[in-house]
């Protein structure tokens, strides 16, 4: 969809000087002069961004943030409110009333046009998303913090550590739910805070060497999902820290409520992401994972066998493939309940995965089955690792709730093709299955290794034989 502008603004100069601002090739920038003419503009063409003054005669921005929150097609459109720059107390009241940011009304055109691709990016990640699914829908900045929240860890980082703005922080950081730090340029660069939620960058003049910090910070694996505040006069800069990585940018004169507000927003949001990622791996483990054995289920097989056939494709290798199945299953069930049966493959999954390597792969193929790859390996190796799976599970004494215990046996067959043979999972895995079924009529707890046969129908890997 179309990225979009709305202005709202009673005074026409500002407005103009606004949309002069802005980059208008890049989005559609619409105006408005009133409070009810921008929401009627809103519900008709749904901008992804809002910004209106503070002086707007009338305005009750609580309510109007409220209001386009509460409709479907604007629950993430971001609002930003232009004051005028001395004014602190409005900068604070208009964040706390829902604002997602404030901007000078005589704002330069650099910073504003970094902000605006800044809350685009947002925009999209958000309506990507399906919120309901995560709960609450954000609220700017006016949430208060509940009793339970977390403590913000908020780390400030400044080529001079005595900074006022620290020491204001630090004074009120208590009462915020702040753990305020400090720490050097050259030791976040290195050795990020695993525990910081929030990174204060604190810019005194150009080429300080905290541009620097910013993007470290942003590519460093134990920091990159860290929010970052950019404290900053330094404008006429190429690069804005917004575009470098910050997640949000502010002038050095900010009041140390505002500072305070921004980070536990900031802070806020990371602890969503972080809950929206868990749930993500919730939801892909879920998908992938067998919930009675804890393995790899058919989907993941399924995946895991593909990727496999490409990269056997690019770079030939040796791999083996057995199916492993337990041995008068339906017998087990008839005699003990299905609650038993459950059991003895949850644990027989667990002997199995427990006696290959980590590279090796193992999944629930079917309902007591379970197939399993060993990459790069030679006919012997294979043949012992099948020696050594069937062993540990004949080895394994496995306790029912009822007080009995039980041991249980598997049949293994086993395909194995060396990298000159070119032959896919697929191939090993029909082999396997036939040797099975060999290993089954035979008397079980045995192991069979499949002849691979040639397109040419010569063998290619020795005769079959029990093990």
């Amino acid at each position: 969809m179309p990225r979009s502008v709305l202005i709202i603004d009673a005074i026409s100069t500002r407005r103009i000087h606004l949309r002069a601002q802005l980059d208008t090739t890049a989005y559609p920038v619409d105006l408005a002069e009133t409070q009810s003419e921008g929401l009627a503009r809103a519900r008709k063409d749904p901008p992804d961004v809002v910004i209106i003054a503070d002086d707007l005669p009338d305005l009750r921005l609580r309510q109007f943030c409220k209001t386009l929150r509460s409709q479907k097609q604007t629950q993430f459109t971001t609002v930003v409110v232009a004051v005028q720059s001395e004014n602190q107390s409005a900068r604070v009241s208009a964040l706390v009333d829902g604002a997602h940011d404030v901007i000078d009304m005589k704002c330069d055109a650099v910073d504003l046009k970094a902000r605006m691709r800044s809350f685009m990016r947002s925009s999209d990640y958000l309506s990507a998303m399906d919120r309901p699914a995560h709960g609450h829908i954000p609220q700017g900045l006016s949430e208060s913090r509940p009793d339970f929240a977390p403590i913000t860890t908020a780390t400030f980082v400044a080529p001079n550590p005595d900074t006022h703005l620290f020491g204001s922080l630090r004074k009120m950081s208590a009462d915020a739910g702040i753990d305020a730090r400090h720490a050097a340029m050259h030791t976040v660069r290195r050795d990020p805070d695993a525990e910081s939620d929030v990174y204060i960058l604190f810019e005194t003049e150009p080429n300080d060497g905290i541009r620097d910090t910013l993007i470290a910070l942003r590519n460093h694996p134990v920091s990159r999902r860290s929010r970052i505040l950019f404290v900053t006069d330094c404008t006429s800069r190429s690069a804005s820290p917004l575009d470098l990585g910050a997640d949000d940018q502010v002038p050095t004169e900010i009041s140390p409520s505002e500072l305070t507000l921004r980070i536990t927003r900031l802070a806020r949001g990371k602890r969503d992401a972080d809950r929206r990622s868990a749930e993500t791996q919730e939801l892909a483990q879920k998908a992938y994972v067998d919930a009675l054995t804890g393995l790899n289920n058919r989907t993941a097989m399924e995946d895991y066998l593909v990727r496999m056939d490409r990269a056997l494709a690019d770079q030939p290798k040796a791999i083996a493939v057995m199916i492993a199945d337990l041995d008068h299953f339906k017998a087990i069930n008839d005699s003990h309940g299905h609650a038993a049966g459950d059991v003895i493959l949850a644990k027989v999954a667990q002997t199995l995965k427990s006696k290959l390597r980590d590279g090796d792969f193992i999944a629930r193929y079917g309902g007591e089955e379970f197939l399993i790859v060993l990459p790069n390996v030679k006919r012997d190796h294979a043949r012992d690792v099948a020696m050594r799976l069937r062993d540990a599970v004949a080895d394994t004494p496995i306790a029912l709730t009822s007080g009995t215990v039980v041991r249980a046996t598997i049949s293994i067959g086993l395909a194995v093709a060396h990298k000159s043979e070119r032959k896919t999972t697929r191939d090993l895995q029909r082999a396997a299955d036939t040797a099975l079924y060999s290993a089954k009529r035979s008397g079980r707890n045995r192991i069979e290794l499949a002849q691979m046969v040639s397109p040419l129908g010569r063998p290619l890997g020795g005769s079959r034989a029990e093990l």
